[in-house]
């Protein structure tokens, strides 16, 4: 059933601050690579696709592939070796620190999933994360539809010690909060170079540190992932902006822990995550409709 429409996002603010600790600095959280390092830097923004799992650009880690990780025989899967952790901030303000033990790339998308080891560090944590998290559109919202897109920008971290010897990270960022419009949508891939992957069109402006960020359709739903944009395309008219489609997530292997009445270590596609109620896909059936017609079963 397609959900209700709950909110048309305000053209007249297409653009603005967030506070520095708000409501989403809990399921949308900054990647950092060399946290303890003299040398950390905030590479760019994921969600909270359901648990221990986070959703991003794959673009945003390209050279930590490349220098940091060891690709294995499954093109999918990446191993990061701690150099990169993801950084929640929760009321308080509570700081919790999450390793990055896997992730899986999508190989012919922007898409990318980040396995979350438990559990995190952080100033007080002691208690089971109860996890938040968004409701799913895996399709484009339609041409006209106005979506809101959440990112991170202009971001520093530095990390100094207390008294106790225990870390005290200090984040400055701005937290953005973007509104635009689909343009045009993309249904296989917009050109055979550049974004050769579903994805559409809006003309919402998406600055440097908010790639991989969320996109959300009136409805709520997380409906795509920031991708790319057009440099300076604002200054001179309608920004031009591109969001990856997030049904091909779907097809994606893991082997992610999905709780006590689930077997461990098993691989399976994340579609079993919407059937078995992980993740919320309030369209669950044009889903598996789609599956059914366009992916292929091994």
């Amino acid at each position: 059933m397609k959900p209700v429409r709950l909110s048309t996002f305000p053209l007249n603010k297409p653009f603005n601050l967030l506070d520095p600790i708000n409501p989403f600095s809990e399921v949308v959280l900054r990647l950092v690579v060399g946290l303890f390092t003299d040398s950390p830097s905030v590479i760019g923004t994921a969600s909270i696709l359901c648990g221990n799992l986070l959703v991003t650009a794959k673009h945003v880690i390209d050279d930590l592939i490349r220098s940091k990780s060891s690709q294995q025989s499954d093109s999918q899967k990446v191993t990061i070796n701690h150099d990169l952790v993801a950084i929640q901030i929760l009321p308080g303000p509570e700081y919790y620190i999450w390793h990055i033990i896997e992730a899986t790339a999508d190989p012919l998308t922007d898409l990318l999933l980040l396995h979350l080891g438990n559990p995190p560090s952080g100033s007080n944590y002691g208690t089971e994360i109860k996890w938040k998290q968004f409701r799913v559109n895996p399709f484009p919202p339609t041409i006209g539809e106005r979506i809101a897109a959440i990112g991170y920008r202009k971001s520093t971290v530095k990390v100094s010690k207390k008294l106790d010897g225990s870390n005290h990270i200090d984040i400055n960022d701005e937290a953005i909060i973007s509104v635009g419009e689909v343009m045009e949508i993309f249904e296989w891939k917009r050109d055979n170079v550049m974004l050769p992957f579903p994805c559409y069109q809006v003309n919402a402006r998406f600055d440097g540190g908010m790639s991989g960020g969320p996109v959300f359709d009136e409805t709520g739903c997380l409906c795509g992932v920031i991708c790319s944009n057009i440099s300076d395309s604002h200054l001179t008219g309608k920004p031009v902006s591109y969001v990856s489609t997030l049904w091909p997530l779907f097809r994606l292997i893991i082997s992610a822990g999905r709780g006590d009445k689930y077997p461990r270590g098993v691989p399976y596609p994340v579609i079993e995550l919407t059937r078995g109620k992980q993740i919320a896909v309030p369209e669950a059936q044009r889903l598996e409709d789609w599956f059914s017609k366009h992916i292929v079963r091994s």
